[in-house]
């Protein structure tokens, strides 16, 4: 995990603005409306998900979410908070360090230049927090995750590993 600083933090903050931005813009002088409002919607619901996971009271959780793709990885992340009505105890530190283990063994077993996306969607309405993987792209080493997710028991309950194929994994954990 980076220590951002603030001017950092507000570089990649204006840096990915100017880009949807852009797009906007860009879309507007094509004069399509469709694509200016669908994208629109997207800053929306995106913004609205960066607020339920700054609300959530894990801030070393949300950093590692809220900073991934400002990095260099071989995958790009998106994620929903499905409630964030979170009023139990959680431990920031073991969340945090879980998810960036999950992240590096990730990044270890896929293709560096392949079109890699991982969607992560939380699910807080419980006694746990539950996480739904949905990753597409190019697995390199199937067995290296497989055995991850094998060695988590203790930490975590596997739900289901519905699927891990050279193009996709799909996973459902409770922490």
């Amino acid at each position: 995990m980076n220590n951002w600083t603030v001017v950092e933090v507000l570089r990649h903050a204006r840096h990915d603005w100017m880009n949807k931005l852009q797009l906007i813009k860009g879309n507007l002088a094509l004069n399509k409306i469709d694509q200016v409002e669908r994208l629109v919607n997207e800053i929306v619901m995106e913004a609205k998900q960066e607020t339920k996971l700054s609300n959530l009271k894990l801030p070393k959780f949300a950093e590692i979410l809220l900073t991934f793709n400002w990095e260099r990885h071989p995958f790009h992340i998106e994620y929903e908070i499905m409630d964030e009505s979170c009023s139990w105890p959680v431990d920031d530190e073991k969340l945090s360090g879980w998810i960036t283990a999950f992240f590096e063994t990730l990044e270890n077993c896929v293709a560096s230049f392949a079109d890699n996306h991982l969607t992560i969607s939380i699910d807080l309405q419980d006694k746990n927090i539950r996480f739904f993987f949905d990753f597409s792209g190019t697995i390199n080493n199937k067995q290296t995750i497989e055995d991850w997710f094998a060695e988590q028991e203790a930490i975590l309950k596997v739900v289901k590993v519905d699927e891990i194929s050279i193009e996709r994994l799909n996973a459902e954990v409770i922490l």
